[in-house]
């Protein structure tokens, strides 16, 4: 007879459900076989795309989806001279197979943070095509503990807010903002954003950086990540041989932080 256990109530064993692509229900075999390319087909294609990482059957030891989004603040408030990151990751797209795919909007208050992050109605949340992207990248003037757009800052507890549940999905988020991790202060944003978000982990900097060298470090890894056979696995190794390659990460406080496995 049904029951309750997974999301089309299939009659199964609790050992045979697990967690669904979508981060939030709970779901069977039968549920992705048979239900879940009719009546959700934006889904289905999506974990397609993306190995059914979610199976059991699966292995996980594979590249992640070549998929980056960035979350951007406008540098300053000259009009006729936009600087950005995204031409930058766009030239990128050729080197991968598949295409790194990118995802920009310019972000400028805590509202519209959350507007894109913030679960379980964000865009990000809502759009099947961003579910598996490994990396939400956030290039941003920064402070210990916050970010800052030409409008405002967004604190430490707006950022955690904005990606509260995150880890429901392999993911780390990028801090692309001078002074971030910088201190004590860092320090403890860094535990509780990870705590909160449940994130792999995140990566930022410790100091004032200079937007260049911070790039080219962002792009050096970035590279690495998406070429790597098992990035999750290797994310330690990814993030030394970035350190040992291009002596100017660690000058300007280039901090990799991985999540405590409880």
């Amino acid at each position: 007879m049904p029951t309750d256990i997974c999301y089309w109530k299939h009659e199964i064993k609790s050992s045979e459900s697990f967690r669904c692509y979508d981060g939030k229900s709970t779901v069977c075999s039968r549920c992705c076989v048979e239900e879940c390319a009719k009546e959700t087909p934006q889904w289905f294609a999506a974990c397609a795309r993306a190995g059914h990482p979610t199976w059991p059957s699966v292995d996980r030891g594979r590249r992640v989806p070549c998929k980056l989004v960035v979350l951007e603040s406008y540098w300053d408030n000259r009009l006729f001279q936009t600087i950005t990151v995204k031409g930058f990751f766009e030239s990128m797209g050729p080197l991968h197979d598949p295409p790194l795919q990118l995802a920009h909007r310019f972000v400028e208050s805590q509202r519209g943070l959350a507007h894109y992050t913030a679960a379980p109605d964000g865009l990000l949340w809502r759009d099947p095509g961003a579910a598996d992207a490994p990396i939400f990248y956030l290039a941003f003037h920064g402070a210990p503990s916050q970010v800052k757009s030409v409008l405002e800052s967004i604190g430490e507890q707006h950022l955690c807010d904005a990606f509260k549940g995150y880890g429901s999905r392999p993911n780390l988020v990028y801090f692309a903002a001078c002074n971030v991790l910088k201190g004590r202060a860092g320090k403890q944003f860094a535990k509780k954003f990870l705590a909160t978000s449940g994130c792999r982990a995140l990566l930022g900097y410790t100091t004032n950086v200079n937007w260049m060298l911070s790039l080219l470090t962002d792009m050096l890894f970035l590279h690495r990540f998406y070429r790597d056979e098992n990035p999750w696995k290797n994310l330690r190794k990814i993030y030394d041989s970035v350190i040992d390659d291009f002596k100017p990460a660690s000058e300007i406080g280039w901090t990799l932080i991985e999540r405590e496995e409880k």
